[in-house]
């Protein structure tokens, strides 16, 4: 079956912004939410010394609760094995599934316990979903079928998740900012 022309629009933005990726991992559950996800992988480069992750198929619908459209996007500092990049995907397409297996939108400012370190992330039990993190990030790619929100996901720790319940969301990504690099590990 052919993908609907939102997930094509979505591939099309991710090839116009960062070019052919480098890898990708595909994630399939016919009898799911969402039958296919894809997470493509862009491998740091002389100019960008980042591995991105991004995915493509949790905009097929829209969420529920009016949550509207959105994928996923994850940066890590430096390259990283096969096996974790493989990691890393499994917990995005997990991640992308969430809204629609609780019932509940996914947007900016929330946190989600993950009962497990992310990949690559020891000590980081949960994710922070967060807007734009530059000025020249995207916060929404344009699609023939509207707007899909871009949904940044930040690893964090037990004790920046309790802080980031007691604070307005920018003001919590504000704080992360200036206390740690978000997109290395922490140290322990």
């Amino acid at each position: 079956m052919a993908a609907p022309a939102i997930l094509r629009d979505v591939f099309l933005a991710h090839q116009k912004h960062w070019g052919e990726e480098d890898g990708g991992f595909l994630f399939e559950d016919p009898a799911g939410p969402l039958p296919r996800i894809d997470v493509l992988v862009y491998r740091p480069t002389a100019r960008v010394g980042l591995t991105t992750f991004t995915t493509i198929g949790m905009a097929a619908r829209p969420m529920p609760g009016g949550g509207g459209r959105a994928e996923l996007q994850f940066s890590r500092r430096g390259s990283l094995t096969e096996r974790a990049e493989n990691e890393i995907a499994r917990q995005l397409a997990n991640l992308a599934v969430h809204p629609f297996r609780a019932g509940t939108p996914l947007d900016w400012g929330h946190l989600i316990g993950l009962g497990q370190d992310f990949p690559t992330f020891p000590g980081c039990h949960a994710v922070f979903v967060s807007g734009p993190l530059t000025e020249t990030a995207r916060d929404y790619l344009q699609t023939s079928e509207g707007p899909v929100r871009v949904l940044n996901l930040i690893p964090i720790t037990d004790l920046e998740r309790d802080l980031g319940r007691n604070m307005p969301p920018l003001d919590f990504t504000q704080a992360l900012l200036q206390r740690v690099d978000i997109l290395s590990e922490r140290p322990a």
